[in-house]
């Protein structure tokens, strides 16, 4: 009797799953260019975390703010869109906007552990010596 009851409380969770795996898949196909992104500027250490249908186009858009492109991989704007409201929960607030954030330890420490992309930049990225240990250009 209990197995049936633990099978019946796992089918709808697990139902949840199957039909998120399946949008992303569909998303993933019809728009196959779509990429998550992390730019820094580190005259303010700010992040910004975004979503794009054209990398090089949100490139030049981000350099001309000051902002050097880290890292990108495929992906799709609700994945973004879970990214910061996952943030949002956990308590980290955004700054300029609602996807800029403080690059503090702590965001990079979450950002890590939700799979988004940093490409090389390192927790400690806060202190005064920013710009030696991260150069964009590199």
């Amino acid at each position: 009797m209990q197995i049936e009851q633990i099978e019946q409380a796992l089918q709808a969770p697990v139902m949840d799953a199957v039909i998120a795996l399946s949008e992303r898949i569909q998303t993933l196909q019809d728009n196959p260019e779509g990429r998550i992104y992390t730019a820094y500027r580190a005259i303010d250490q700010t992040l910004t975390l975004g979503y794009c249908d054209n990398i090089d186009a949100i490139g030049e858009q981000l350099r001309s703010r000051d902002f050097a492109l880290l890292a990108s991989r495929r992906g799709t704007r609700r994945e973004q869109r879970l990214l910061l409201l996952t943030l949002k929960e956990i308590g980290i607030a955004s700054s300029y906007s609602e996807n800029c954030f403080n690059a503090s330890p702590n965001t990079l420490s979450h950002l890590r552990h939700l799979d988004w992309p940093l490409g090389k930049l390192k927790p400690g990225v806060n202190s005064i010596n920013t710009r030696k240990r991260f150069n964009p250009e590199r």
